[in-house]
């Protein structure tokens, strides 16, 4: 059968005998599906986390038409991520997307407000400032060192990669640098990562290179761009993530470094500005702002463009959420004539309400006067002045649209100046690329280079980003080589081992007339669909993670390139192999072999993902533990990068791909394993993790909506049991179901996520009143409604001890929860007749006392601004039932020892010292003492997203967003 006929059904794919290759393919590349969603407010959105899903309009296209699909494209081009979860399709689970997940952080730090001043993250690291301050000084903060067990890097074996061959991965690349010279013997290479910082190597060509993390001393570690001035020897760095995804999180300004990074400076970047939008604002430009670009003329005039970012680690939804209190700065281009230490704003991006994503100077003149900016939804404008008055010389596809967003390069060709432009947004329109020789005139004509046409060598660029262009969109010219021009977008998941290898990175040596799919290599021949297995030969082409980034170039080899992605660094060997010659065995019609020919006619001879060895920078949910070698097996879930296994080295095994939320061991018998995705979709495995053997449980678990990565704990006492909070809590008791049955039935690589014969988890609680959510007359009450269940504990060695809280700040406990589902009770605790119970605000965790079941400690999100009469961020908790009654005492004050920092996880040890987890690092509150101090030394400035504690063992495990994990061995 041919790709374009009816094998496209859903009966036809579940008759492969293909496993492997249907794992690569995940089931969405063969499915036409057309889709009606409405673009969320950035209200919207955040009201999402506390209701019910919205529903999604699904109806099925006819196989003629090829394209549609893109469109479908993992949900990633609509706000509203979760919609994919709706459709219960197997492999949806693949990758929730870069949005919603911080999009729900912002909510619950936000909660019971809708946004985020940023003057509550200044407070928030004045808070952790004072800490730090505190530790020096204190002899209890003397406890020891982090260290970092990984993953540096993530291997992932073939069967969970997109093109078939095993791969080594790290997180998020967002900005890439390369010195003046790259050789052999000596290539400097700089990664700046979303939320790891700037990495360092000096033997880039290295087949290892050896990476040092130099961005130690910065205030934040999420990185925008990077910019080598090799005329100054001048590395900037320019920090908050631009690329407007749920978890871009805003900087703190700009960092510069004369040594190569070794030690860096950072830019006052004083402005004052005065406007009717932002008020009469002076300090720092880029405060509470993310830096998209640095360009540096030869007189050492600075240009940067700044974005809107997220405010703590907190999501503005793409933009869509309001600005911090006036006054603030403004985002847009700002220019600096004293080396940064002042910044005169220029230019508001004719009015952008997301900011200006990019700025060069025009290559083509001897000043600065002449350079060009382009700002979301406005197209790309040009200034012949140094910034003093603008005009717009290329209009946007999808002016309409919000997230619409141009990249561009400029480059010297014939005395002209040469523009390559890539724009898209997620509207109706595709996203395209143009060229325009002529760009210095001011009135320029724009050739498009894309087309539907799939006879035309234009194809290749046509929809090359889909509909998240706002996310993952570069355009690279090397400087000197006029003609070669790369492009990188996401990744087309219809056609990826069909008509493209993906079309992630796009590379032209004939000024965009013609472009080649980079995304796989030549060294060995993919197998086409449905072939691989049959024949026994599993080898595949090296291939690039989806979510383009970041490129740069070989200054001595313009066909070699550095690249970054979601899944970290891969580096070209600078050769180029025809192997279109594949396409004639794969099944395609006569128009999809033509557009494969155009595209695979040269690709790179070999493709290294082993570069990313050494570089720490997964960004990590968190870390559960086999209870029988709890030093040497966990299980940790990341975003974009799948849940992985340790095994003692930091080198960690993915075991299942996608979105990675909670992980669990059972708790005698650790070969059976759990993983979550996002959303409802959770997973079980029997096997001891293998790849291959994960198998659908989280079918009953639809019927209620979700936090995206939701709240699930196996039972440290009972095998078999997990609980999982959603609006009611869900309990299964025999790891999912039958084991047999379910690896019969229900495989995950060809399953759906939602299929109701696969899982029986049930809700605990009385009948008709389980959802712990609603405002009700009977339990639950009616103070603190809406939300989802946001923690679960359970109490090893206990038998029916369940301790339940929302993400609005109720607190429930269960003395029953093993018994049958229908008998379990809960008391709500935070409604009792105490004056002093805990806020209404996101609770993070719940810590139980081993000693005594109605005993706990509880952890707070949010900031105290939000809920004044109810201040603090930990609880101490204990629960009376013979009086009705329970205590609540604040152990931080919030404006007290800890101040006001939102804790995002909290354990306990044996001896009483408490561990808490922040934005910034992690805390400690020794046994017997009021004061909180930093717990040890070595951990990076990092987001601490979990902390799990080894009670025995006495080792604690921190989860970050941007640093991978590290253990601390406490008292």
């Amino acid at each position: 059968m041919r790709e374009d006929e009816s094998k496209h059904s859903h009966s036809y794919i579940k008759s492969m005998k293909t496993p492997r290759w249907f794992s690569h393919n995940r089931f969405l590349s063969h499915l036409r599906f057309a889709f009606a969603v409405t673009l969320m407010s950035g209200a919207a959105a955040m009201t999402f986390v506390s209701t019910a899903p919205p529903t999604l309009l699904v109806a099925g296209k006819s196989d003629g038409d090829e394209d549609a699909f893109s469109r479908f494209s993992k949900f990633r081009q609509d706000p509203d991520q979760l919609l994919g979860s709706r459709l219960g399709l197997p492999g949806i689970e693949r990758d929730g997307g870069p949005l919603l997940a911080a999009e729900q952080d912002y909510a619950n730090r936000a909660y019971p407000a809708t946004d985020i001043p940023f003057s509550a993250t200044l407070n928030a690291q004045t808070a952790f400032k004072k800490v730090k301050a505190r530790s020096g000084s204190s002899p209890s903060s003397n406890i020891g060192t982090w260290t970092l067990i990984g993953p540096s890097p993530e291997s992932v074996p073939a069967i969970l990669t997109f093109n078939g061959a095993s791969a080594f991965y790290s997180g998020r690349i967002t900005a890439l640098a390369i010195g003046s010279t790259c050789t052999a013997s000596s290539c400097t290479v700089w990664v700046g990562a979303a939320g790891g910082g700037i990495w360092r190597t000096d033997n880039a060509l290295a087949s290892s290179p050896t990476w040092t993390f130099v961005s130690g001393s910065f205030g934040t570690n999420a990185i925008g761009t990077l910019m080598y001035d090799a005329a100054h020897t001048t590395l900037y760095a320019g920090t908050g993530e631009p690329n407007a995804s749920g978890d871009s999180e805003a900087g703190v300004g700009i960092y510069k470094s004369t040594d190569g990074g070794t030690t860096w400076t950072h830019l006052a970047s004083t402005t004052s500005t005065s406007s009717v939008a932002n008020g009469t604002y002076t300090g720092d430009a880029f405060a509470g702002r993310s830096i998209s670009s640095i360009a540096v003329a030869a007189d050492g005039t600075l240009y940067v463009s700044s974005t809107r970012g997220v405010r703590g680690i907190s999501s503005v939804t793409g933009g869509s959420t309001t600005n911090p209190p006036t006054p603030r700065p403004p985002f847009g281009l700002f220019k600096s004539t004293d080396g940064g230490a002042t910044f005169t704003f220029i230019w508001d991006g004719n009015a952008t309400i997301r900011g200006v994503n990019h700025v060069e100077l025009d290559p083509n003149y001897a000043t600065n006067n002449s350079l060009y900016a382009a700002a979301f939804q406005q197209g790309v404008w040009r200034s012949t002045d140094g910034g003093s008055t603008w005009t717009q010389i290329f209009t946007p596809t999808s002016p309409a649209e919000n997230t619409d967003r141009s990249e561009f390069a400029v480059t010297f060709t014939n005395s002209h100046t040469r523009m390559y432009v890539g724009d898209g947004s997620t509207g109706v329109n595709p996203s395209e690329f143009f060229r325009s020789d002529e760009v210095e005139t001011g009135t320029p004509a724009f050739k498009l280079l894309s087309s539907p046409d799939r006879s035309n060598p234009y194809y290749a660029t046509y929809n090359y980003c889909e509909g998240q262009c706002w996310y993952d969109n570069f355009v690279v010219t090397p400087p000197g080589h006029p003609d070669i021009v790369y492009l990188g977008g996401s990744f087309q998941y219809s056609f990826y081992g069909l008509r493209s290898n993906g079309q992630a990175v796009l590379y032209s040596e004939n000024a965009g007339e013609h472009f080649y799919d980079e995304t796989w290599d030549s060294t060995t021949n993919p197998l086409p669909p449905g072939q691989c297995c049959a024949t026994g030969n599993t080898t595949a082409a090296n291939g690039i993670h989806p979510d383009q980034h970041a490129l740069v170039v070989n200054p001595t080899n313009a066909g070699q390139f550095f690249e970054g992605s979601d899944g970290g660094l891969v580096r070209s060997d600078g050769t180029f192999t025809d192997i279109s010659s594949q396409c004639d065995s794969r099944p395609l019609s006569s128009l999809s072999n033509t557009a494969c020919h155009n595209m695979l006619a040269k690709v790179p001879t070999t493709l290294s993902t082993a570069v990313n060895g050494g570089l720490s920078t997964l960004q990590f949910q968190s870390v559960s533990y086999n209870p029988l070698d709890p030093l040497h097996s966990l299980q940790g879930g990341t975003q974009d990068n799948g849940t992985m296994v340790y095994s003692g080295s930091t080198t960690w095994n993915q075991e299942i791909y996608g979105d990675g939320g909670q992980s669990g061991f059972d708790a005698a018998n650790p070969a059976h394993r759990f993983n979550t995705f996002f959303a409802n979709y959770t997973d079980a495995n029997f096997q001891n993790g293998d790849p291959s053997k994960w198998v659908v449980i989280s079918g009953p678990l639809f019927a209620e909506a979700s936090q995206f990565y939701k709240p699930i704990i196996a039972d440290p006492t009972v095998s078999g049991t997990i609980f999982v909070g959603e609006q009611s809590v869900w309990r299964t008791q025999d790891w999912g179901g039958d084991q047999t049955y379910l690896e019969t039935n229900c495989p995950e690589f060809t399953t759906a996520g939602n299929d109701p014969n696969c899982g029986d988890f049930v809700q605990i609680g009385p009948s008709g009143a389980t959802d712990l959510t609603v405002s009700s007359a009977d339990y639950r009450g009616t103070t603190r409604p809406g939300g989802l269940v946001a923690a679960v504990a359970r109490q090893v060695g206990s038998a029916g001890n369940l301790w339940v809280a929302t993400s609005t700040g109720r607190v429930f406990i269960s003395k029953n929860a093993n018994g049958p589902a229908g008998s379990v009770t809960f008391t709500r605790l935070d409604s009792l007749p105490s004056a002093t119970a805990g806020p209404g605000r996101f609770v993070t965790s719940i810590y139980i006392d081993p000693a005594n079941s109605n005993h706990a400690w509880i952890s707070y999100s949010g900031y105290n601004f939000n809920t004044p009469s109810q201040t603090g961020h930990v609880f101490s908790v204990t629960y009376d039932p013979k009086a009705g009654n329970a205590t609540w005492t604040n152990l931080d004050g919030g404006t007290g020892p800890m101040g006001d920092l939102p804790v995002t996880a909290l354990v306990r040890t044996t001896r009483g010292d408490l561990y808490a987890g922040s934005d910034f690092g992690v805390m400690r509150l020794p046994s017997g003492t009021s004061t909180w101090v930093v717990a040890g030394t070595g951990l990076p400035e990092v987001e601490v997203a979990g902390l799990t504690l080894v009670n025995g063992s006495q080792v604690l495990y921190a989860a970050t967003h941007g640093r991978s994990v590290w253990s601390l061995k406490v008292p």
